[in-house]
């Protein structure tokens, strides 16, 4: 647990500057779900749900920087079928920087289509019930990739990425994120 609080402290610090030097930050809070796509995920974890908190802030015409903060989570599951009494839970705690590149030139808030592309790291849990050992917890902190797109409309916006753990799973996507956020941007006439 200190290992991810320092890692959030350093996000914060090394983004921050960025954010305040830059034009017409904002900031959008969303709900997430998770499709997990690797088996031994799937087993473990089913589907996740939770929530994210994203800083934005505009670099040019069409491209902005932005840092992201998630977690999810998923209910108990049974991961081996011919074992009960084995249960799983799952939980994901993603802290990545980025860009995004929107299609149009929409004034100072950019607006509309967009890809966006993000690296950071995961820091997972995974902590199993057996019948022999009640408590089994097993952290990991790993590279992760999201390369997405997703359309801005007003102060909704809508986004889908395929979130890769680089670390433990290659160059194959660990599962896929839906996300519908609200950003809270100042109205400013362009």
């Amino acid at each position: 647990m200190k290992d991810r609080l320092i890692s959030i402290c350093l996000f914060a610090a090394i983004f921050s500057p960025s954010i305040g030097l830059s034009q017409h930050p904002f900031v959008s809070v969303g709900g997430e779900i998770a499709i997990p796509n690797s088996y031994g995920l799937k087993m473990v974890a089913g589907t996740l749900m939770g929530g994210s908190l994203r800083i934005e802030s505009a670099f040019g015409k069409h491209t902005a920087g932005l840092a992201t903060i998630g977690y999810l989570f998923s209910t108990k599951q049974n991961p081996f079928p011919t074992e009960p009494n084995t249960t799983s839970t799952y939980k994901a705690l993603p802290l990545q920087v980025g860009i995004k590149y929107y299609i149009k030139e929409k004034g100072l808030v950019q607006k509309g289509f967009f890809f966006s592309g993000e690296l950071g790291l995961i820091f997972t849990t995974t902590h199993f019930t057996y019948a022999t050992n009640p408590d089994n917890k097993r952290n990991e902190t790993d590279l992760s990739l999201a390369p997405g797109i997703g359309y801005l409309l007003g102060k909704l916006e809508s986004s889908f990425r395929l979130q890769y753990d680089l670390s433990d799973s290659g160059f194959k996507v660990y599962y896929y994120n839906l996300r519908l956020a609200y950003a809270f941007i100042k109205n400013n006439k362009t």
